[in-house]
């Protein structure tokens, strides 16, 4: 009898030992399967010289979940993404290194799954040396130089409103001598240019004359623009030139500000009042701004465009993000918190891949954009920001009052340029890859101003 109950026993919980392997044989076989549909790609996006993006991309994987992302073999951050497309952000890297990535996550019991190795190598900065030389124009009047571009070393305009001793008189025919509008460097010498706009946009056979210019943009080697009030010329490789006219009621249109574009049948123009306008080759299309305030400075990241705007009279000022035909304000604000962020005053913009920078009364600040327009101020300046502009990420400079330029070479600033011993002024600037310019007025007296540009080379 006890023999026969101790044989129950045993083959009770040998029913019980198979029924438990069998069950445990399953779901290692579900698990396997469902690990074997998983797939997880880590794939670097873009870096700077101390940042990068890295696009993390999982299939068949319940959302959300936690993530862990390793630099070499140090584990950087752990955090909860919601999207199976996700960009993930590192900072504090060096310049010029290369940095290798891997993620893992834990979606199953008692198992880790990584990734592939996403390896990035980030940008070297560049240099804080330049050589410098100032070049003046004009004898009489109110001289000034509203912007400049350089197309290459050998193609410099800079534009604005330049008064010499035979503008502004009649000359021996009784005809009006009008102001020069640009000039223009060969690579040898300056020139004097008057840029020849319609008298009246709507009528063309008034004829032409030399209004002053109020800005100019670099599309690319082969085009750039110039413009005076609310007209925009084009001039191509082959010296050609074709006027674009605002195709607005006169009621409707304003004067141009600062344009940005990809080419000249593709761009973005911004003025008086919170206009914004594009034009793709043959229409206009106005943009709603929500602002009355006047927009300064336009310019592109890689998700948006980007303009700013702000009232010397009343101190407000305005940062605006433009999708395609629509726009929304990122900041108008004049709280603790936004003026901590981005000053009291946003003077102007210039933007690469994932990086708006601004100047503003505060300084230089970077941003974010897909970081939640996260930022931090890259230097404190002792003047006022007139425009910030680069050719790059590591080669970003900023001009303004007393004649200040300064420098962001990808991890530092520095100020390159400054005559505090002058009355000089820079309204804006441009840059190449081994070239700045710095434009604007240098007062001599009450009634007379000389058109100057400053220019560095890199040394």
């Amino acid at each position: 009898m006890k023999f026969s109950n101790s044989k129950r026993a045993i083959n009770y919980l040998a029913l019980l030992l198979v029924l438990f392997l069998s069950l445990n044989l399953n779901i290692s076989c579900d698990t396997t399967e469902q690990q074997s549909k998983v797939k997880i790609l880590l794939e670097a996006e873009d870096a700077s010289c101390t940042e990068a993006w890295l696009n993390l991309k999982i299939e068949s994987i319940a959302l959300p979940i936690e993530i862990t992302l390793f630099q070499g073999d140090s584990l950087l951050f752990t955090t909860n993404i919601n999207s199976s497309d996700t960009t993930l952000f590192v900072e504090n890297l060096l310049p010029n290194q290369n940095y290798s990535f891997y993620s893992t996550m834990s979606p199953f019991s008692h198992s880790v799954l990584k990734s592939n190795v996403a390896s990035v190598t980030t940008m070297d900065t560049t240099s804080h040396n330049f050589s410098w030389e100032t070049f003046e124009f004009g004898e009489q009047s109110n001289s000034h130089f509203k912007d400049v571009a350089i197309i290459n070393e050998n193609d410099i305009w800079a534009v604005g409103e330049i008064h010499t001793a035979e503008t502004d008189q009649f000359d021996s025919n009784g005809v009006w001598v009008k102001p020069y509008n640009a000039v223009h460097w060969d690579g040898v010498k300056w020139e004097l240019k008057r840029i020849m706009f319609y008298s009246d946009p709507d009528k063309p056979e008034y004829g032409k004359d030399s209004s002053p210019c109020e800005s100019a943009f670099v599309f690319n080697e082969s085009e750039f623009a110039i413009t005076s009030n609310v007209q925009t010329i084009i001039f191509d490789k082959a010296g050609n030139e074709r006027i674009i006219k605002m195709g607005f009621p006169w009621k409707d249109r304003f004067t141009i500000s600062s344009i940005w574009g990809t080419t000249s049948q593709d761009f973005y123009v911004v003025g008086n009042g919170g206009n914004i306008a594009h034009y793709n080759g043959s229409t206009w299309t106005k943009i709603e701004s929500g602002t009355e305030l006047d927009l300064k400075d336009i310019t592109n990241t890689e998700k948006a465009n980007y303009a700013s705007g702000y009232s010397i009279f009343t101190g407000e000022s305005i940062l605006l993000k433009i999708n395609g035909y629509s726009s929304s304000s990122v900041w108008q604000d004049n709280s603790e918190e936004a003026i901590e962020q981005f000053g009291e005053e946003i003077h102007s913009v210039e933007g690469f891949n994932k990086i708006l920078f601004i100047g503003s009364n505060k300084g230089i600040i970077e941003c974010f954009v897909e970081q939640n327009m996260q930022s931090k101020l890259l230097y404190k300046t002792r003047s006022h920001i007139a425009k910030i502009f680069g050719s790059s990420v590591n080669n970003v400079f900023t001009a303004g009052y007393q004649s200040n330029i300064n420098h962001f070479n990808g991890k530092t600033t520095q100020n390159i340029y400054s005559d505090f011993s002058t009355t000089n002024t820079f309204y804006s600037g441009h840059s190449s890859e081994n070239m700045v310019a710095g434009v604007g007025t240098k007062v001599v007296n009450a009634v007379f101003h000389k058109a100057i540009i400053t220019i560095g080379r890199k040394i």
